[in-house]
C-alpha cells in the first residue's frame, strides 16, 4: 500500500483546453476499486478554464489538481505524474479517454495473481468526439501472462498495447526508469518495451477502456512522424542488444526502418524539402532494397516531381491515411 492507503495512482496529464476531461474524470469515480488517487498535472501555467473545470471535482480529497509551471514535453508532463506518488500500481488515463467501472479492479486482481508482471493491459473501444462508439479492438492475444520472448517480438510487429487500457507495476517502472522519451511521438511504445524485456506482460481478453478519436488530440496533429519512427526503431535496436536472449527478425526490422526513411522523406517533401527527401529515399533503399515496391515510393518519388503543386495533395492524403490507421489493432 502507499502511503495514502491507495492500490493505485491515477495521473491524468493535460493542456489547456480539455473539453473531454469531465468524462474521464467521471469515469476514474465510477471505479468499483475505491482506493485510488487522482493527480491532474496541466501542462503549462495554472489557473484559467481548465482550474474552472477541475474545481467541483477537488471536494473529493482524492483528487489533486497543480500546474507544470512551463511548457514542457507531454512526455516529460507523464514522467513527473510517475514520480509524484507511492502506490505501487500506476495508471495513466488521458483526459481525452475513459475506464470502464471496474477496469482497476481487474487489473489490481490480476497484478496481485501475477506477482512477477510488471504491467497488464486490454482491449478497447474507439470513440468518437461525440463520445459514440465507432470500432473496437481485436483480442490480439489469449488472456494470461507472456514471457518477454514471447511478448518482445509481437511488440515489435505492431504496438499492440492502447495507452488507456495499461496500469503498470510501479516497482517495474522503477526498475526500468519511469522517464518517457521526450524526443518521440512514439514515447509510449520506448516504454512499453523496456518494460517488456525486463518482465513478464499480462493481457485481459476484455474490452473495458475508451480510446477517443478527434482532430485536436497529439496523435493527429505531430509532425515530423517518420523520424520520430526512425528514432523509435533506433530505441528498439538499443534495447534489444541489452537482452541477446530475445530472438528477433532483424530482417523486418530493416524493412521498417527503410518504410520510415520512406515516411521521412514524404515529410520533407511537405515541407518543401526536396534534397533531404532524396536522401531519405536513398537510405531506404539502402537499407532494405525492396523497399522500392512500398506504396509511399510512388507517392514520394510524385512529391519530387511535381514539388509544391503536390504538397497540398500529399498533406491530404497522408492525414487520410493516419485517420484510418491510427490505431493499429482496430478492427476494420
Amino acid at each position: 500500500m502507499s502511503e495514502t492507503g491507495a492500490m493505485v495512482d491515477v495521473r491524468m496529464p493535460a493542456r489547456g483546453v480539455a473539453p473531454y476531461i469531465g468524462e474521464a474524470i467521471e469515469s476514474v469515480l465510477a471505479q468499483t476499486l475505491r482506493d485510488w488517487t487522482l493527480l491532474i498535472s496541466e501542462n503549462g501555467a495554472p489557473g484559467g478554464k481548465l482550474a474552472e473545470q477541475l474545481a467541483p471535482y477537488l471536494a473529493d480529497s482524492r483528487i489533486r489538481y497543480r500546474s507544470t509551471g512551463a511548457d514542457l514535453s507531454a512526455a516529460a508532463n507523464h514522467t513527473r505524474l510517475i514520480a509524484d506518488g507511492t502506490a505501487p500500481y500506476v495508471g495513466i488515463l488521458h483526459d481525452d479517454d475513459r475506464w470502464h467501472p471496474r477496469f482497476l479492479e481487474r487489473r489490481v486482481a490480476f497484478m496481485e495473481a501475477q506477482p512477477a508482471c510488471g504491467l497488464v493491459f486490454s482491449g478497447n473501444y474507439e470513440i468518437d468526439a461525440k463520445s459514440d462508439r465507432i470500432r473496437s479492438s481485436e483480442f490480439v492475444l489469449a488472456e494470461g501472462v507472456y514471457e518477454p520472448k514471447a511478448f518482445v517480438p509481437i511488440l515489435l510487429r505492431r504496438n499492440v498495447i492502447g495507452f488507456p487500457t495499461v496500469v503498470v507495476r510501479r516497482s517495474a517502472y522503477e526498475a526500468v526508469g519511469p522517464a518517457f522519451d521526450e524526443e518521440t511521438i512514439s514515447y509510449d511504445f520506448e516504454m512499453w518495451l523496456r518494460l517488456a524485456i525486463r518482465f513478464p506482460v499480462g493481457y485481459l481478453a476484455v474490452r473495458d477502456a475508451d480510446y477517443r478519436i478527434h482532430d485536436s488530440q497529439v496523435t493527429m496533429t505531430a509532425g515530423r512522424r517518420g523520424e520520430q519512427r526512425l528514432r523509435s526503431l533506433e530505441q528498439a535496436d538499443a534495447l534489444l542488444a541489452t537482452a541477446p536472449e530475445i530472438e528477433v527478425d532483424r530482417r523486418w526490422l530493416r524493412r521498417r526502418k527503410a518504410g520510415a526513411h520512406l515516411s521521412a522523406a514524404l515529410d520533407d517533401l511537405q515541407e518543401a524539402n526536396r534534397a533531404a527527401a532524396r536522401r531519405h529515399i536513398r537510405a531506404g533503399l539502402t537499407t532494405y532494397p525492396a523497399v522500392a515496391f512500398d506504396p509511399r515510393m510512388p507517392a514520394a518519388l510524385a512529391g519530387l516531381v511535381l514539388g509544391r503543386r503536390g504538397i497540398r495533395a500529399l498533406a491530404r492524403m497522408r492525414y487520410a491515411v493516419l485517420r484510418r490507421q491510427l490505431w493499429v489493432h482496430i478492427r476494420r
